[in-house]
């Protein structure tokens, strides 16, 4: 046992993570179950990104217009009168806000930094996936012949690479003076 002695440090770190993230991604599946108005369907944070993500797309010029998918928990995005895509709860990014949230947590020191990392960190992969899903509305517009692999490789590179420079720099925090 005195052999596993220095290894503790990264026993408790998989643990907190482990246990955190299946607790958060838990309170994330019962927010899920609630039965949402027409206004914020399929539920509130992924009708505000479809709300935001139409604004965009009109800010850069285009006809677009959202509508909820009838029968399925989704919001459809149409340009020109035409469906350009679907935007599912998937899209919102809270998944990789959880992910997210658990390791800086789970490698925390002092609360007040964390929560302030943690509030940065939520809102700034927030715009990161609103550019992402306003520059993949773009894209499918534009350069249809990418919209597969931007969709489907480069776009989650971008959010998942942000995440990951968020957590290096978390981990490799300069120390406060």
């Amino acid at each position: 046992m005195n052999s596993l002695k220095p290894y503790y440090p990264v026993f408790k770190f998989v643990i907190t993570f482990g246990v955190l993230y299946m607790v958060l991604s838990l309170l994330y599946y019962a927010y899920l179950q609630v039965e949402y108005s027409e206004i914020n369907y399929p539920d509130p944070v992924t009708a505000m990104v479809s709300s935001q993500t139409n604004y965009g797309m009109q800010l850069l010029g285009y006809d677009s217009k959202i509508y909820n998918a009838p029968g399925h928990p989704s919001v459809m995005l149409y340009v020109d009168n035409e469906i350009l895509f679907v935007v599912i709860e998937g899209c919102n990014a809270i998944s990789v806000m959880l992910l997210f949230t658990a390791f800086v947590i789970a490698f925390a020191k002092a609360w007040k930094e964390t929560v302030l990392f943690l509030l940065f960190g939520i809102v700034t992969i927030y715009i990161v996936n609103l550019l992402r899903i306003i520059g993949l509305g773009v894209i499918f517009r534009e350069l249809t012949e990418y919209k597969e692999v931007s969709h489907d490789i480069i776009f989650p590179a971008v959010i998942y690479g942000y995440v990951i420079l968020l957590w290096i720099y978390w981990i490799r925090k300069p120390k406060q003076v």
